[in-house]
């Protein structure tokens, strides 16, 4: 009898429990659009390394409070993603492969998982960023990497691997976002004016006839009062944060970023899309440096409060914060804590870690050309507080000649088992879920997959991703006969694709949204580009529209 009791009262919460999911669901599904969206990327960042920051700090994190569950990070070809396709399916919703940005992957998966749609091949999805900007919102991009690195790079751009970075800062220069904030100014220039671009394209040109501001220290950013601004405060990346304020300070923070960012994109009635990246998180995990990470992680957290409260402010904003894969294998406890683990005090995890004046970049790049063990113990000691030994300092001398351009990744290697109570188990990243964190409208509970990022924030915003992407990307032969299209390439750096249909001449360069229809230029909704492993072009609807003379309206993104 009273095992009897016992079965209906589980069946009877089992029951409520269904009823409340189905209720969560269906409520999410039908909720009103928010206004704005903010996504904050923590790259290669995971549990340990949150910990580890809240015990740094001494006191919680601003990300604390929005714990919601957490994402599958792994991609359709590996358990282990790298930035390109995790970063993809935030921003598209379609898990992807390889180093691929804004693409579908080739048909070929982990076993185990459903297959690939076929007809899906390599061809280009629409990202949470583009459905923003035809809903008529403000968009912007905030990193402290170029901002032609992988995890911005996903939200605006569609190329085959993520060192197409001339492509994809020209895709991101031609796709209209309204306020870019972060590095890489060296791809927005020829080689000839001091940049990298080898098609000898200025794009610094492009935007000022698109009437951007072009800013390039933070003095000038803080006077930035309208969005359309390009702000590269570096050639190539950021400083580390715990270098800025002495090696960059004509940089901004990544907090005084954020923040100028919503304060211009709310000024848009319709709302707006920002993507926030801690960009360095990851780097400082595949050094395993201690120094970079806890400053990286406590300024991305900074970020978070700023984000934080404009949408307790505001009440129409759903703000996510995630990781997109973890890195370094980071474990609070090490080989020098087996046997004394449980009387580890916060007071002597923190010591040595409290010492550290610089990242380990900014310290190997110190020693210049002489990289003697003696040097190496004497800038262990003055830039991170710690007396190693001259065997120690011999062993990052060797070692580091083995990591070539990134010979400071042995300096983490060799000092933190020795000398801090951090284990690290790789340089490279690791495949385990990362934790998921968001506040305001709609806001996602439950272990997710990494797809299910991208599929949600364009709901939230009230936009079906597959609409768009029909919308956005067609393939010119399948929208012309053949006999009517050619890539031009008498300008090998600059390919423009030619149209003849029904006596309209049109010319379309590649990596940008321009139609010249017999001899009138118009700005397109969307870029041109060509898929590189497949020699596929594609255009937007509206350019197919133009060019055959079809008047009727361009389907609507919603459902």
């Amino acid at each position: 009898m009273h095992s009897d009791k016992v079965r209906r009262r589980q069946t009877v919460l089992a029951v409520s429990f269904l009823l409340a999911a189905i209720f969560f669901l269906t409520a999410a599904a039908n909720a009103a659009p928010v206004k704005n969206l903010i996504v904050l990327i923590m790259d290669g960042c995971g549990d340990e390394q949150l910990t580890l920051a809240r015990w740094f700090k001494g006191a919680p994190l601003a990300l604390d409070d929005m714990r919601t569950g957490a994402v599958k990070t792994y991609t359709s070809d590996a358990v282990i993603a790298d930035s390109a396709p995790a970063a993809t399916a935030y921003a598209t919703g379609i898990r992807t492969a390889g180093t691929m940005i804004g693409l579908a992957p080739p048909v070929k998966n982990i076993p185990g998982l459903p297959p690939s749609a076929p007809e899906l091949a390599l061809k280009p999805q629409a990202s949470v960023l583009e459905g923003a900007r035809l809903l008529g919102k403000a968009t912007g991009i905030v990193v402290t990497s170029r901002i032609s690195h992988a995890t911005p790079a996903a939200y605006f751009a569609h190329v085959g691997k993520r060192s197409q970075e001339e492509d994809i800062t020209e895709q991101g220069v031609y796709q209209g976002i309204d306020v870019v904030l972060g590095g890489g100014r060296r791809y927005l220039l020829p080689a000839q004016a001091g940049g990298s671009r080898q098609d000898q394209e200025d794009l610094t040109a492009v935007l000022r006839s698109r009437n951007y501001q072009l800013i390039e220290h933070k003095d000038a950013f803080t006077k930035i009062s309208e969005p359309k601004v390009y702000g590269l405060f570096a050639m190539s990346h950021l400083a580390p944060e715990i270098d800025r304020p002495d090696l960059a300070p004509e940089q901004p923070s990544l907090a005084e970023m954020t923040q100028k960012a919503i304060s211009l994109l709310s000024t848009n009635k319709n709302g707006f899309f920002l993507m926030v990246e801690g960009s360095q998180i990851d780097w400082a995990c595949h050094a395993n440096d201690p120094a970079h990470l806890l400053s990286d992680l406590l300024m991305f957290d900074q970020a978070v409060q700023v984000a934080l409260d404009f949408a307790k402010k505001d009440g129409q904003t759903l703000v996510l914060a995630l990781p997109d894969h973890n890195t370094g294998g980071l474990s609070i406890g090490n080989r020098r804590s087996d046997e004394t683990y449980d009387k580890l005090t916060p007071e002597i995890l923190l010591a040595p870690l409290k010492k550290m004046r610089r990242s380990a970049p900014a310290l190997w790049q110190s020693l210049g050309a002489d990289r003697s063990p003696e040097r190496i113990r004497e800038a262990v000691r003055r830039d991170w507080g710690l007396d190693i030994s001259l065997e120690h300092a011999r062993q990052i001398a060797d070692l580091a000649k083995t990591f070539g351009q990134e010979g400071h990744y042995a300096l983490g290697e060799v000092i933190c088992p020795h000398y801090t109570q951090l284990g690290w188990t790789t340089h490279g990243h690791t495949g385990g879920d990362v934790p998921l964190f968001a506040y305001g409208p709609s806001r996602p509970v439950g272990l997710l997959e990494a797809q299910d990022i991208g599929r949600l924030s364009a709901r939230a915003l009230g936009f079906d991703l597959e609409l768009l992407t029909m919308r956005l990307f067609v393939e010119a032969g399948q929208a012309f006969p053949a006999e009517a299209v050619q890539l031009d390439r008498t300008d090998p750096h600059n390919p423009v694709l030619r149209i003849q249909h029904q006596g309209r001449q049109a010319a379309l360069p590649l990596n940008k949204n321009l139609l010249l229809l017999n001899n009138e230029q118009v700005a397109l909704e969307g870029i041109v580009i060509q898929v590189a492993e497949t020699g596929k072009i594609y255009l937007p609807l509206e350019a197919v529209h133009r060019i055959k003379g079809d008047s009727k309206p361009l389907p609507a993104i919603q459902k």
